[in-house]
């Protein structure tokens, strides 16, 4: 009975010595944030068959995570400092621009068009800044029109006045002001010849000495009116419909630039501190005037499926996009690229993003990056 016992004993120890030998075997170490983060985009980038992007995301405690993956072009790979085209989210920084100008004094959101510009055809001179702001004109989007891009692509050295695309290229209202929504990029060209007329200025000057050099933007231009960086990342287009993305960034981009009155290219770093300046740190505007942006008009009709709904220069998203989270800001396209910039206010997050691809399908890896800083965020004391 005692041996049986003795036996039964040393067994026991043994098998603690084996499970604690096997405890201390190496482990792979648990992957850090910035880790997941980098893993995230670089899959995005494959699954999505994009060429380059870049994200960045600014944290509660004010720490900064930038990534970057794939190329600009060639060999080129994509730098942290390489500006993209943000396509519309230059309607965002149009908006605060008129939302500044009502905090001084200059004008007021229920002014009409005929208090600031001339008659043009097929435009309600009765429409208010505020409508234009929030797309609830009912102008046409210039834009939609084919023969806009067949002149882009004709002429695509020509600078064009924002007066002589109207002309040109608008057509019958889709419906009577205030009755519905409907996103116009005329609005926001009507926008930027209000604002160079109230303050004498392009809006490039406009842009930068409101906003890129108070704030630290350092690489974020106006296409027109700046002269873009030597390593501003090229953008990429199917031009000829075979499937296969071609390099567009050759291609002249002064008529489309000056033809909306207002292009903007930035790197994701630089639209994650824009987000923080204006959405959390409210550096930018009042909280008034914040409050009135944040209001939103839904629903966004045509755009239900990204937009829950849209205020003066911002987007509420479908939370269906982020796996529920609430977001709002900008996000945009361009000839070669595609760009976001994002607010979480449920977790004060700040996030950029930029793509060299004019379907931008890449932009969909924002869910997984935002996912993983949400989970992160929950799952630290």
């Amino acid at each position: 009975m005692k041996k049986i016992l003795l036996v039964t004993i040393i067994l026991s120890l043994l098998a603690m010595n084996f499970m604690s030998c096997s405890d201390d075997s190496p482990t792979e170490p648990e992957p850090t944030l910035a880790e997941k983060l980098q893993e995230a985009l670089d899959n995005g980038l494959e699954a999505y068959n994009g060429i380059g992007i870049s994200a960045a995301v600014i944290m509660p405690d004010g720490e900064i995570w930038v990534g970057v993956s794939g190329v600009s072009h060639g060999t080129t790979a994509i730098t942290s400092d390489m500006p993209f085209a943000a396509g519309s989210i230059a309607k965002n920084f149009t908006a605060t621009t008129i939302l500044q100008l009502a905090e001084e004094g200059e004008l007021t959101l229920e002014d009409s068009l005929y208090e600031w510009l001339p008659a043009y055809p097929y435009v309600d001179s009765t429409i208010t800044i505020r409508q234009l702001l929030n797309h609830t004109s009912g102008l046409y989007d210039f834009v939609d029109n084919p023969d806009f891009w067949n002149a882009i692509f004709e002429e695509p050295s020509k600078v064009w006045t924002p007066e002589e695309m109207i002309l040109a290229f608008n057509r019958e209202s889709v419906f009577p002001k205030g009755t519905d929504w409907n996103y116009s990029t005329l609005g926001y060209a009507l926008l930027r010849m209000i604002i160079k007329k109230i303050t004498g200025s392009e809006i490039s000057t406009v842009n930068r000495n409101r906003f890129w050099i108070p704030l630290g933007l350092a690489n974020t231009f106006t296409s027109m009116g700046e002269a873009l960086p030597a390593n501003t990342a090229h953008g990429w287009w199917d031009l000829d419909g075979d499937g296969t993305y071609d390099d567009f960034f050759p291609w002249p981009r002064t008529a489309f630039a000056s033809g909306i009155a207002g292009e903007v290219f930035s790197t994701a770093e630089d639209l994650a501190k824009w987000s923080q300046a204006l959405f959390h740190n409210l550096s930018v505007l009042s909280q008034q005037s914040l409050d009135q942006m944040l209001t939103f008009h839904s629903p966004c009709t045509g755009e239900e499926f990204i937009c829950a709904g849209y205020g003066l220069g911002a987007v509420k998203y479908q939370p269906e996009l982020f796996n529920g989270l609430e977001a709002y800001g900008h996000s945009g396209n361009a000839p070669g690229y595609a760009a976001a910039c994002l607010y979480l206010p449920d977790y004060d997050v700040c996030f950029g993003f930029t793509d060299n691809t004019e379907e931008g399908d890449a932009v969909l890896t924002v869910a997984d990056l935002l996912s993983i800083i949400t989970s992160h965020l929950e799952e630290t004391p």
